[in-house]
């Protein structure tokens, strides 16, 4: 019996072993030799590298992508808007073509410094914002701290109210299991996660998978991943709602599967003046999934 013990305990003690180091020794490879069309400009700041794209003339409005999403997400979004506007569309810390110098904390308000960063080398004084998921809560957050810098506000399926987070998440924020998880997530595993934030699954191309899963499947941007899944505390962007002084626009899917679109009726009961829109068949992915409705929406509110 000591033996079988002993035993079980080496093998028990050799899978912890074999797991801390795919936790974290051991990197997956990435995507090697291909270069986005998507790829476009570089703003050099002492906290970020920061890739970004501008397009059109007139106020300045800016796009902030969502959690394992970049500027691409908007192809749909920005020339819609570039028809009046200046459309600056950036990639944030662990999004995209965006690289970090140092050490970075990736809880909420060191998101919405990067933002204001941003906007300080591109010389934005004020603009509109856009933000989509956790985009929206990084510019909710930098709205409610900034109010002189911020106008207008759009949120599309955006977290930023004290509830519970998205189930699909979860698993990332527990230790080694999320390390685990996103070393071994594979383009298919992607690919099925992000199909759950679409209604209309025709709209999920190869292209779509393959211009995020390119630049995602590299080390740092899981590592990056993981660390923003596990520092999402929305208790002060939903403390700072009431004083916010920013015209808001919340734009829903109403088949959202990662936050109920219950949501967008809770922020428009919260924040004062704000306009909502549950759009129908359409899921997280809101802009995506509906561009026509989305774009009109987001036109009419710029334009007002």
């Amino acid at each position: 019996m000591r033996r079988w013990v002993r035993w079980a305990a080496v093998v028990v003690a050799a899978l912890v072993a074999v797991a801390l180091f795919g936790a974290y020794g051991w990197q997956p490879a990435a995507v090697q030799g291909y270069r986005s069309p998507y790829e476009s400009s570089y703003l050099d700041t002492s906290l970020a590298r920061f890739h970004y794209s501008k397009t059109g003339s007139g106020s300045p409005v800016v796009l902030v992508a969502g959690g394992a999403q970049w500027l691409y997400s908007y192809r749909d979004t920005i020339p819609a808007l570039a028809r009046e506007h200046t459309v600056y569309a950036v990639d944030l810390p662990g999004q995209g073509y965006t690289t970090v110098k140092g050490d970075f904390a990736y809880d909420i308000p060191s998101m919405a410094r990067a933002l204001g960063t941003f906007l300080d080398a591109a010389r934005l004084p004020s603009v509109s914002l856009v933000g989509h998921s956790w985009g929206g809560a990084w510019s909710l957050y930098y709205a409610e701290h900034n109010p002189g810098r911020v106008d207008r506000l759009a949120l599309l399926d955006s977290p930023g109210l004290d509830k519970p987070l998205a189930s699909q998440t979860r698993l990332f924020s527990v230790p080694v299991v999320g390390e685990l998880a996103v070393k071994l997530m594979g383009r298919s595993d992607f690919e099925k996660s992000l199909r759950s934030a679409f209604a209309r699954q025709e709209r999920v191309t190869a292209e779509v998978v393959d211009e995020t899963w390119h630049w995602l499947s590299r080390p740092d941007k899981r590592e990056a991943f993981v660390r923003l899944a596990r520092t999402q505390d929305y208790t002060a962007t939903d403390a700072g709602l009431a004083r916010l002084r920013a015209r808001v626009l919340v734009i829903w899917g109403e088949q959202d599967q990662w936050l109920p679109a219950s949501y967008a009726r809770d922020y428009g009961r919260r924040i004062p003046g704000a306009t909502v829109h549950v759009v129908p068949g359409a899921g997280h992915n809101v802009h995506e999934d509906a561009p026509q409705q989305v774009n009109t929406l987001l036109a009419g509110f710029f334009a007002s």
